[in-house]
């Protein structure tokens, strides 16, 4: 940026002046003021130089030059005020003629420029800002070089009176949009799966895969997600969330991963109507929030699972349930604490599903749970039908954070076994973070899920979870990590913390994890692995020598702004040394993927994947009885547009 004088000089010279101006004298020396200004204007993406973006130099130039200068840049200025001008609605309060004087608009919003306030792009403000810093430049260069502009007929004032109506037309919509504003988004899936072999094998999502071909086997889903938000006062707002589709029947339990039921039915949620409101209690400010609201905490306490790993749908995949009740925030010195009460099994879809219902875990893996029974109850303790809980976030500095939370949840009296009569689960977790040198973050998050008849407990053994880490950033391109993951079986928190293959929310397992991050140009890699062994305890299916590898690895190509493809591998690899004399089953996905971005919120993604399985003579490692191998295709596409 700072060669840019000479481009101005030659090119305004060649253009504006001819070969006679060349021969000027200087009269403006290159530690003059006005240099810096320009060089800001440049910096501000007003001032181009060269036909080809690049600068020679810093070089003197003629007052004459700096003025002709300065009307380019004005020139490129009121062309971005029309560019933006043209991208809002246009009311009877906003001035006809840009050279009149700014008017005041008037209160109130008409239900057409309300229905064309999602048009406003969302950089508006940031785009104004740096016209407005622009304009100040120039406002000062023009003081220094008013008798040069006015030989050109540059008209400084009228482009300041432009900018001062613009950005009072803009003010006074941002402030109508955070009193109400609509937004939303539609999605289409199209989902089908082949059999390779005529067998049944199971997708990432746990789902046996159905035989024939994709024509024969397509679910056809949709979605509409509505989002309303209002202001309810100066400080008071209030949010609403309907959803409406059949993508919520398909979806089944948000903490089940039961069969999927026939995509037919057009279901309704109420996904969140909360009212938010701070509250003064004792000269302390409490955040509070009353209605149906979302919730999550950590991914080992409370978090839903995403029970899809092949779509992308924001609602279903950030974590959060949604709840019936009161959440609370306040701030004590540097501590800050968050509260909560809440019936779940009141978030019923208009079918009557339990969509958000909170389970106490869902460790087991599926094809093999028959065989382990006590795997299979503790994973199926059921839903809760309410919640509370307390969490507690510490400042220690921008290096270090500090967190916990307790949480408990209820239900009907049922039986558990091994343990007998359950109707509470607590849990309690503590999270670290350390940044204490540069690019190195140390992690640890630990977790214990309690089982309990009233206030008695009935398990609080070989109920834990424990997650250590350590990640280096090398530069901008290139990230390692590295870890330890200890999992108890009777863990059995309303979590979600990964999958091993198709066995999500894994139990009863030791071992190492290890991931690397590397962009090379448009080219990403990623590339991740864990190493397991089981625990030996009666609830286990893992023996305490069996060993399971799981490894992942997939390239990602930025072919264009719009175009990205990928390819990537999964395995799981289980080498059963005590609970199957040695036999090695495996699991293998690859898949290839599309993701085209049709405009700036609509996005289409394609993928196919092939599962390959090989039970290796072990029943409970088969899909089908009597099968060993199964292989099957999986078929995806996606729509979704946000507004």
């Amino acid at each position: 940026m700072k060669r840019l004088f000479i481009g101005l000089g030659v090119a305004i010279a060649i253009t504006f002046a001819g070969n006679a101006w060349a021969q000027v004298p200087p009269d403006v020396p290159p530690g003059h003021w006005a240099y810096d200004a320009i060089e800001e204007l440049v910096g501000l993406g007003v001032l181009k130089g060269y036909p080809d973006g690049t600068f020679k130099g810093k070089a003197p130039l003629t007052r004459y030059e700096f003025a002709v200068a300065i009307r380019d840049a004005l020139a490129a200025i009121r062309q971005q005020i029309d560019e933006v001008r043209a991208q809002i609605p246009r009311t009877t309060t906003q001035p006809t003629q840009p050279t009149q004087p700014p008017v005041t608009p008037q209160p109130g919003i008409t239900q057409e420029e309300r229905a064309k306030l999602q048009g406003i792009p969302a950089d508006t403000a940031q785009r104004l800002q740096r016209l407005d810093e622009a304009i100040s430049r120039i406002n000062r260069l023009a003081t220094e070089f008013q008798d040069e502009l006015a030989s050109l007929g540059v008209d400084v004032e009228a482009a300041k009176r432009d900018l001062a109506n613009l950005r009072k037309r803009v003010e006074a919509i941002e402030e109508e949009m955070k009193r109400f504003r609509l937004s939303g988004d539609v999605t289409f899936v199209v989902r089908g799966t082949n059999s390779i072999d005529n067998l049944t094998a199971r997708d990432l999502n746990a789902q046996p895969t159905a035989v024939g071909g994709l024509l024969g086997n397509l679910d056809v889903l949709h979605e509409l997600g509505l989002n309303i938000s209002s202001k309810l006062s100066d400080t008071a707002s209030a949010d609403v969330s309907l959803v409406v589709g059949n993508w919520l029947a398909y979806l089944g339990s948000a903490s089940q991963f039961v069969a999927r039921p026939a995509a037919n039915n057009t279901d309704i949620v109420l996904w969140k109507a909360a009212v938010n409101a701070p509250i003064s209690v004792f000269g302390t400010e409490i955040n509070l929030t009353i209605g149906r609201f979302e919730n999550r905490i950590n991914p080992l306490t409370l978090w839903r699972p995403d029970v899809d790993v092949y779509t992308t749908i924001d609602r279903y995949d950030n974590g959060y349930y949604s709840m019936d009740g009161v959440k609370a925030a306040l701030g004590i010195g540097s501590v800050q604490i968050g509260l909560f009460a809440a019936r779940n099994d009141a978030v019923n879809t208009n079918n009557g599903g339990n969509f958000m219902s909170l389970n106490g875990g869902i460790g087991n893996q599926p094809n093999v749970a028959a065989a382990h029974p006590a795997v299979a109850t503790v994973a199926g303790i059921g839903a809760f039908d309410s919640s509370a809980g307390v969490t507690v976030d510490v400042n220690l500095g921008e290096k270090i954070s500090l967190s916990g939370e307790v949480i408990t949840a209820k239900k009907a009296t049922a039986a558990v076994a091994p343990f007998g009569n359950v109707n509470r689960l607590n849990v309690y977790g503590g999270h670290l973070k350390v940044n204490l040198i540069d690019r190195l973050t140390v992690t640890a998050d630990y977790a214990q899920s309690d089982l309990l008849l009233q206030e008695t407990n009935v398990n609080n053994k070989d109920n834990w979870a424990l997650l250590v880490g350590v990640g280096y950033q090398f530069g901008e391109n290139l990230s390692l990590s590295a870890g330890y993951r200890e999992v108890r079986p009777y863990f059995a928190a309303p979590g979600y913390w990964g999958r091993i293959g198709y066995w999500h929310n894994p139990t009863d397992i030791k071992g190492a994890d290890v991931a690397l991050a590397w962009k090379l140009g448009s080219f990403s890699i990623d590339a991740k692995g864990g190493f397991y062994k089981g625990s030996n305890r009666p609830a286990s299916f893992v023996g305490k020598d069996d060993e399971i590898a799981h490894v992942a690895a997939g390239v990602l190509w930025n072919a264009s702004d719009k175009l990205n493809l990928n390819v990537s591998y999964e395995g799981v690899l289980w080498n059963l040394k005590t609970s199957a004399n040695g036999a090695k089953p495996t699991e293998n996905y690859v898949t290839l993927g599309v993701d085209y971005k049709v405009s700036d919120n609509a996005l289409l993604k394609l993928l196919y994947q092939v599962v390959d399985f090989n039970a290796k003579g072990v029943v409970p490692w088969r899909v089908i009885p009597g099968n060993d191998k199964a292989r099957a295709g999986v078929a995806v596409a996606q729509f979704s547009v946000k507004f």
